[in-house]
Formats: C-alpha cells, sequence, structure tokens
C-alpha cells in the first residue's frame, strides 16, 4: 500500500508499505517530474511538488504480482483510491469524474478469487433451469448482495466478519443438499434462495472493500464499478459451467445407464463435502485466538 499526504504548501509525504516478499522489494515509486524529492528514511517519500501539487503520473517500476492500493489525500480533493496491478507503469494522479481506476477489476478479481462465491454461482448454475430462470436467479443474487455490499461499505450496517463467513459456508451446505436431492426449484423458489443468500455474500464482499477503502467524493461510482466487476465475474463463471455441464451431458450420454447416476452426484458431493469442511473450520475459528 502506497499512502501520498500533500499540505496545503505544496509538500509531500508517503509511506509505502510492502509484505516481506523479496519480489516485492524491487517495487519503485516515482514522483511526477516538477516534484523535488527531499531525503526521506526507508520506505518513506518526501518532496515539495510546489503551486501545482500532486498533478500528473505516478510512476510505478517493479510491481511483478500482487496489487498496489494507493491512497492519495490533498487538500482541495479529498481522499483518491487508485488500485495498481502488475503491467501498469503509471497511474494518472488528476481526479477523475468518472469511477476510480481498478475497482471494475477488483470486483471480478474478487468473484473470481474467492472460492465461497464462485463455487455458489456454480452451484446455483447447475441447480437452477430453464436459462430464463436461472438469468432471474443471478439477478437476484446480484441485487441482494449489492444491497448489503453498498449498505456495509457506507457504514450503515456492521456484523462480525466470522459469524458472516460461518453463514456463506452454511448456504452453500443447503445449496449442496438441494443439488443431491434433484431438487428443481420454480422461479420463485430459486429468486428466494439466490436472495437471501446474496444478502449474505454480499456482506462477504463487503470486506474487501474494508480493505481498501472507497474514495471521498467518488464513494458511489467505486460501489457501481465494483458490483459491475462482480457481475461479469458471475456471468463467466455461469458460461464456463454450462459449458463443461453440457459436455458432460454428451460424455454422460455414451456411458451405460446404470453407471450415470453416481457420475451425476459428483458435482453436489464435491459442493457438500467442502461446504461442511468450511462450516466447520469457520464455526470453530470463533474460538480461536484471533
Amino acid at each position: 500500500m502506497l499512502v501520498l499526504e500533500q499540505a496545503a504548501d505544496g509538500r509531500v509525504q508517503g509511506r509505502l508499505e510492502l509484505p516481506p516478499e523479496p519480489d516485492l522489494q524491487a517495487l519503485r515509486v516515482e514522483l511526477p517530474p516538477h516534484c523535488r524529492p527531499s531525503p526521506a528514511p526507508p520506505g518513506r517519500l518526501r518532496a515539495n511538488c510546489g503551486p501545482d501539487g500532486l498533478r500528473g503520473e505516478l510512476g510505478v517500476t517493479g510491481l511483478a504480482r500482487g496489487e498496489l492500493i494507493v491512497h492519495l489525500r490533498r487538500p482541495e480533493a479529498g481522499l483518491q483510491t487508485m488500485v495498481l496491478r502488475p503491467g501498469q507503469t503509471t497511474a494518472p494522479l488528476d481526479p477523475s469524474p468518472g469511477p476510480p481506476p481498478g475497482y471494475l477489476a477488483l470486483g471480478v478479481e474478487h468473484i473470481l478469487g474467492g472460492a465461497d462465491h464462485l463455487l455458489f454461482v456454480a452451484g446455483l448454475t447447475l441447480l437452477v433451469r430453464p436459462a430464463l430462470r436461472l438469468a432471474g436467479a443471478l439477478t437476484a443474487f446480484t441485487a441482494a448482495h449489492s444491497l448489503t455490499l453498498a449498505l456495509a461499505a457506507l457504514g450503515l450496517l456492521a456484523l462480525p466478519q466470522a459469524p458472516v463467513e460461518a453463514c456463506i459456508a452454511v448456504s452453500l451446505v443447503l445449496l449442496a443438499r438441494a443439488l443431491a436431492l434433484g431438487e428443481k426449484p420454480s422461479t420463485g423458489a430459486a429468486w428466494r434462495l439466490a436472495g437471501a443468500c446474496g444478502l449474505l455474500h454480499g456482506l462477504g464482499f463487503a470486506g474487501a472493500l474494508a480493505e481498501i477503502g472507497l474514495p471521498q467524493g467518488a464513494a458511489v461510482p467505486a460501489l457501481l464499478a465494483f458490483n459491475a466487476g462482480v457481475e461479469l465475474g458471475q456471468l463467466l463463471v455461469a458460461a464456463v459451467v454450462l459449458a463443461l455441464a453440457a459436455l458432460a451431458r454428451a460424455g454422460l450420454a455414451r456411458l451405460p445407464t446404470r453407471a450415470r447416476a453416481p457420475l451425476r452426484a459428483l458435482p453436489a458431493l464435491a459442493l457438500g463435502a467442502v461446504a461442511v469442511a468450511w462450516t466447520i473450520e469457520r464455526v470453530l475459528a470463533f474460538w480461536s485466538p484471533a
């Protein structure tokens, strides 16, 4: 994480906080050319950017993996937050009226990198048929998690994260049970299931934003961009699962009838086993030292 603070006279102080991994120690940050650097301890930045302040572009080299979160605070612009990823060598320092850069990609990464959210979307895709009913269930899931995410990110709803994560695991247990029983929920039942679980998952999504924060003056665009990224990730997951399910059905059709039932049960059993293990682990974490 990089924190930059500009005073009214154009003087800038900053601190760079990185994990101790050796490959991250090569990361270097360069202020715009008009900023005159001053001596500073390791991990600190000091400069005088004059009347122009922090304008132009921030240079970044050596970001080989992960992401660099940049918090920039200026008297006239409040807090600005950016998320930089490998391959990015510059970042605009001028305030932008649109969504803060990085939040759309952050939403996509969170749904694809969050195993519990990803498994829920995959399981819901296998459970709900036909495609139109599935689209409605995914919409209900998105609307529900967008609501609780917004409330939590804006500080209007606060719940302990550990019970939330445990309840998310329980939602996967219920989903695996429905898959194992071969239930085919009606449109209303699919919407209620997806909506109720979406409320929980939105609180889980809020944990990702809590580590980064929302930029002052652009919280709503950042939230919209993050939610749009989550939705794109969900659609990608659903498309991949539908394609794999079609291939699996084609393969099962070639097998003897007796062998099909155990193989059809594998997704539900795998999801259930993982969900039960997560539930036990997360419940036991209530009594574990922090």
